[in-house]
């Protein structure tokens, strides 16, 4: 069988001519080493009102491809939708999966990158709202011997966890931390569901073992628990005491490994959108928290 190949402007000249000597479709294929479909389907898709003529055929194929290359779903509409939903400092992603799960109009979020950078190249504002700007960092800790974290006494290490809570089968697995605001002065507690990316706030007046375990206590109550994760921060030392508490096991990550931990540092990640690391903590209120609320594409935000 021939081998499919795209017509040029000089296949068509020839179309035309061994036409007009009264080849059939099956001969003039022969001769110009095209599939006869696809000299059917040049004749029928590029013939004029006068019959098929090479640069006509042609103008109109130029026409056709240059229509099928144009980013059709990026009309001025959702333009305008994207602009305003990212003034909201909402991310790409989250823009993305709202518009299709509301069954409207939508790209990808990688789109939505191109999208920002292209207004940001002519001069445009809008990758202003964007959340990371991914800036070069250098570790925050030396990962020397003395590690000065990983010191918990007889923590579990998460190796052990269970496969609900690895593969998020069942809600009730949750993820601990703490978020420390500018200058150290106040921090909150925030625990993430690994499952259906409920969030839990409290507000901590320090950042001491006790009162993290009593925030968290009462952070969950009502909720279902079936494990905690954490990080190897101090805070966290007194984790018998709050595993008794909440007659859960209390997990450990490896140090220097956040992503093992990543439900917690996204919705971080977030809070940090709108409560900045510069921010002072120590005014926000409980209250606050509680009305506070976090658009995002898996979850909300709320104490």
């Amino acid at each position: 069988m021939t081998s499919y190949k795209r017509v040029t402007a000089q296949d068509r000249a020839q179309i035309a001519l061994l036409s007009k000597m009264g080849l059939d479709q099956t001969k003039v294929a022969a001769k110009l080493g095209f599939h006869k479909s696809t000299v059917g389907r040049e004749l029928k898709r590029n013939r004029g009102g006068r019959g098929y003529r090479p640069k006509q055929a042609q103008a109109l194929a130029l026409e056709r491809q240059a229509w099928r290359e144009e980013p059709r779903k990026m009309t001025p509409a959702l333009k305008g939708t994207l602009q305003k939903l990212l003034r909201r400092q909402w991310s790409p992603l989250q823009i993305s999966k709202r518009l299709e799960l509301e069954g409207k109009p939508t790209v990808c979020h990688e789109t939505i990158y191109r999208f920002v950078y292209v207004d940001s190249r002519s001069g445009g504002d809008l990758f202003q709202n964007l959340r990371f700007s991914h800036r070069r960092r250098r570790p925050r800790f030396p990962r020397a011997a003395s590690d000065r974290r990983g010191q918990i006494q007889g923590a579990k290490s998460i190796e052990e966890r269970g496969p609900g809570a690895n593969n998020r089968s069942r809600s009730g697995h949750w993820e601990i931390d703490t978020m420390i605001g500018g200058k150290h002065k106040g921090a909150l507690l925030v625990l993430a569901d690994r499952k259906n990316r409920t969030i839990r706030l409290r507000k901590l007046v320090a950042r001491k073992a006790k009162l993290v375990n009593k925030a968290a206590k009462l952070a969950l109550r009502g909720d279902r628990i079936l494990s905690l994760t954490a990080d190897r921060g101090q805070e966290f030392s007194s984790h018998k005491e709050l595993s008794k508490s909440l007659k859960a096991p209390i997990y450990f990550c490896h140090p220097y490994t956040s992503p093992e931990r990543g439900t917690v540092e996204n919705r971080i990640g977030i809070l940090r959108q709108y409560l900045p690391k510069r921010c002072s903590l120590k005014n926000v209120t409980q209250t606050q928290l509680k009305d506070m609320r976090i658009s995002s594409t898996t979850g909300q935000c709320g104490a």
